[in-house]
């Protein structure tokens, strides 16, 4: 175990792609004991891109470009604006509302700010946002992709752990409602006592409000279908995901939005963003079947368990801490096929339950995509805001800690998330 992960912590911090880090130490690994023959590395890595389950993330990767192409998510920001652009700070309010239905269609938290944060921000900074407040609430709010089902790091999390993937999104959706919630409570407290922003005064009549409607109603169908169609039996996220793509793709037709050439730009960047998360799946692999040959977990359940005694309060806080650590530093679908099969079994012995671990796992782990200094999303909001990395991050922390925040609920009152799984069950 202390070679395994020495020659990974090595390798990590000498700059290497996670990808080559975890291939390489479980490499080197297998040829110093001899547990099993180099070949076995190929096998794993075929084996562990081979489910159904997980074609799920290049459909809903093609479906969140399609959408963002298509200029589903314009239409979906100007529906929402009729709602919140009266109130102090609506335009923060209209950017995280928006993420969390963006996010609630494509899981993606990369795609989400690029499809509302290209939008929004130029106008938060033109109503008087700061610059890099209005970055940091744009990023954050695409954190709630990864949170509000459909989410790839719970597909992911779902295949390591196999745990039913419809249940787990089921758990996710009370976590990322409540998020965002307050998200929006920070934002107006913000905007009215420390920015001091003004109140929008456009007023919508009947006639627009409906038109409005009108043009957002098949957008704001999708969510319909595919939850519905997940949670009700209809079909599973693989087919959702594939469903989506295609109607995201009818309505680009049909709005005469959607062009050859954007379409070709649309699937180059699916492929790329599909084929990265399908070679770390592939290589994760590896290091979990090392991790379970070696019987990893059963020795560290065997340490830890009379060191906690029982205490759930020190394995949650020791869980939590250990997560939003390894999110600073991890992309977010390594760490969960890294930790999941390590930290799991330790809450599983403890006699929690194993979708309270998922969701509380899940949710503390999406964190890291907005926390410096790895975080994906961090990068994509300053490369599209055009902001200084230190400033996106500055206006991102009060958002964190919010997140936190829900993290910490959800440990302490399972039914937070486990409610509404437990309801559609009964």
């Amino acid at each position: 175990m202390a070679l395994l992960f020495s020659c990974f912590f090595v390798l990590l911090a000498l700059g290497l792609p996670i990808a080559f880090v975890i291939f390489t130490s479980s490499a080197i690994y297998l040829t110093v004991t001899d547990l099993s023959p180099l070949i076995l590395l190929v096998q794993k890595a075929v084996a562990g891109v081979d489910s159904f389950s997980l074609m799920a993330i290049p459909l809903f990767i093609v479906m969140g470009y399609l959408m963002e192409a298509a200029g589903l998510s314009q239409r979906l920001i100007d529906w929402t604006e009729m709602f919140f652009g009266r109130v102090t700070g609506g335009l923060g309010m209209i950017a995280i509302v928006a993420s969390a239905i963006f996010a609630a269609l494509t899981g993606s938290g990369p795609a989400t700010v690029a499809a509302i944060g290209t939008i929004m921000f130029p106008r938060m900074v033109q109503k008087g946002y700061p610059r890099g407040d209005a970055a940091g609430l744009v990023s954050a709010a695409a954190a709630l992709g990864p949170v509000i089902p459909p989410s790839t790091v719970m597909i992911i999390y779902a295949t390591t752990m196999s745990v039913p993937i419809s249940e787990l999104f089921v758990a996710g959706v009370t976590p990322g409602v409540l998020i965002a919630v307050i998200f929006c409570v920070i934002n107006y407290y913000y905007a009215k006592k420390v920015w001091r922003l003004p109140k929008e005064t456009k007023r919508y009549t009947f006639k627009e409000s409906m038109r409005l409607t009108l043009k957002a109603l098949p957008t704001l169908l999708l969510p319909v279908i595919i939850l519905g169609g997940i949670y009700g039996g209809i079909f599973t996220p693989t087919e959702a995901g594939a469903i989506g793509a295609m109607y995201s793709v009818v309505l680009g037709i049909v709005y005469r939005s959607l062009t050859w050439k954007k379409l070709v730009d649309v699937f180059k960047k699916s492929l790329e963003a599909s084929a990265m998360a399908g070679f770390l799946i592939g290589m994760s692999s590896i290091f979990c079947w090392i991790i379970a040959a070696a019987k990893i977990p059963a020795q560290i359940v065997d340490t830890l368990l009379p060191v906690l005694n029982g205490n759930t309060f020190f394995f949650w806080v020791a869980f939590l801490l250990i997560l939003l650590v390894a999110g600073c530093v991890l992309e977010a679908l390594s760490a969960v096929v890294i930790l999941a099969p390590i930290l799991i079994p330790v809450g599983l012995a403890m006699g929690l339950e194993p979708m309270h671990l998922a969701v509380v796992f899940c949710v503390t782990m999406t964190i890291g995509i907005v926390t410096p200094p790895f975080g994906g999303v961090l990068f994509t909001t300053v490369s599209i805001t055009k902001t200084p990395f230190g400033e996106v991050a500055k206006g991102e922390i009060p958002y964190i800690f919010a997140m936190i925040l829900v993290c910490v609920l959800i440990a302490i009152f399972p039914d937070l998330a486990l409610w509404l799984p437990n309801l559609m069950q009964s």
